[in-house]
């Protein structure tokens, strides 16, 4: 995957909810909350944007926790991904 292609919306917003361990349906509420309601994730694309983020190695999965019939994984940024979140946004942290 070519690290240099542009980051798309849901790419963009999740890479921002991670910046601390979350889990999937975490990021789904903060994302909605960062956009006041205009943008919200359904489980496939949020699943297929953080495994673009895992792949380009912006993000790692921080714990996973399997319970029968529910597997909960927390993802959390890698220093790549919050050096490429603050180049996006201009945050300095």
């Amino acid at each position: 995957m070519d690290k240099n292609q542009p980051l798309t919306e849901a790419i963009f917003y999740i890479l921002l909810a991670a910046r601390r361990p979350i889990h999937g349906y975490g990021i789904i509420q903060e994302v909605a909350e960062m956009t006041g309601g205009r943008v919200n994730l359904g489980p496939g694309t949020l699943y297929g944007a953080i495994n673009t983020l895992l792949d380009r190695g912006w993000l790692e999965l921080y714990s996973a926790q399997d319970t029968p019939g529910r597997r909960r994984s927390t993802a959390s940024p890698r220093r790549a991904g919050r050096r490429s979140g603050r180049r996006w946004t201009g945050c300095g942290s």
